[in-house]
């Protein structure tokens, strides 16, 4: 039986694979990597969504601390001597026509950025309509003088 095969193998003649067995390959070899490319680049994005929604779930608690700490002025003093996150509201100066949901939006962001670490927000003061000028400066620079 092997002297059969032998002589069936060397009387063969020997082929080179044809292009269609090349392209078939190849696009079989392509479309595996593109998938496993794909499930990898799924599974990052669906580790940095929970990661966020976390994070803006920490912001969320975080604001409304903030906003049940702003409401009890009483509390704040006992509070403020805390050196817990949740307690850097207390420390902000409220002015009587600050909106206490904005110092609660920025004390969030304060807590977002710096984290778990002990913070506290002194003041809160605006810097006046740099936002406005910056944004007239940029419409004005935009159009071409003739």
């Amino acid at each position: 039986m092997y002297s059969t095969l032998a002589q069936v193998s060397a009387a063969a003649p020997v082929e080179s694979p044809s292009t269609a067995n090349v392209v078939v390959v190849g696009f079989l070899f392509v479309m595996i990597v593109l998938a496993l490319l794909a499930a990898v680049t799924s599974c990052i994005g669906a580790f940095f969504i929970k990661q966020a929604a976390r994070d803006a779930a920490k912001a969320a608690e975080a604001a409304q601390k903030a906003s049940e700490a702003n409401s009890k002025p009483a509390a704040n003093s006992s509070v403020s001597t805390t050196s817990a996150p949740a307690a850097a509201p207390a420390a902000v100066e409220a002015d009587d026509s600050e909106d206490p949901a904005l110092l609660a939006v920025i004390a969030a962001a304060v807590h977002t950025v710096i984290g778990d670490r002990p913070h506290r927000v002194v003041s809160v003061r605006s810097t006046g309509p740099g936002w406005a000028q910056e944004g007239r400066r940029q419409i004005f620079s935009s159009h071409r003088v003739r």
